[in-house]
């Protein structure tokens, strides 16, 4: 077997703990500034039609969700990467 498959796994698998710990506990603002800007573009699209009413942000566009979603990618990349190391052991 390839060791190619097994190192693709465990980088990818490390890039997606660090990019869910990065979600889930709002480094550096990364969360904050993401729903700022999903907002302003809502708010400019609102505008740019003419209505009136206040701005709707979909549950996907909350900081919360995207947190959630955080938490959850720290997990499944921890798996990718043992499996991946897993099948470093096995070659």
């Amino acid at each position: 077997m390839s060791a190619f498959l097994p190192v693709l796994f465990v980088a990818i698998g490390i890039s997606v703990v660090v990019f869910g710990v990065l979600q889930a506990f709002n480094v550096r603002g990364t969360v904050t500034r993401r729903v700022a800007r999903n907002h302003k573009k809502l708010e400019l699209i609102h505008q740019a039609s003419g209505r009136l009413d206040p701005v709707f942000v979909p549950f996907f566009g909350t900081a919360g969700y995207l947190r959630f979603l955080g938490a959850v990618l720290i997990p499944v990349g921890a798996v990718m990467s043992l499996a991946g190391c897993m099948l470093l052991l096995r070659s």
